[in-house]
């Protein structure tokens, strides 16, 4: 099997994925630790959608970088 070369493309939109993917967890965390109770509710939905704007920005920059097949 051939190695697969990732582009900018895909390693940017793995990038974004893994900010998403990480703040969600990081909300689920807390509030499995206790650490949520402490902390403002807007606080913890402050967590959550920066981390989604972050990860649909760097989406919406992966397409200016054109698909390599």
């Amino acid at each position: 099997m051939k190695s697969k070369d990732y582009s900018k493309r895909n390693i940017i939109q793995w990038i974004a994925f893994g900010i998403v993917m990480f703040s969600m967890v990081l909300r689920v965390v807390l509030f499995l630790s206790g650490i949520a109770r402490e902390l403002e509710y807007s606080t913890i939905n402050a967590i959550t959608w920066t981390g989604l704007t972050i990860g649909i920005i760097l989406l919406l920059v992966s397409y200016l970088f054109p698909k390599e097949t």
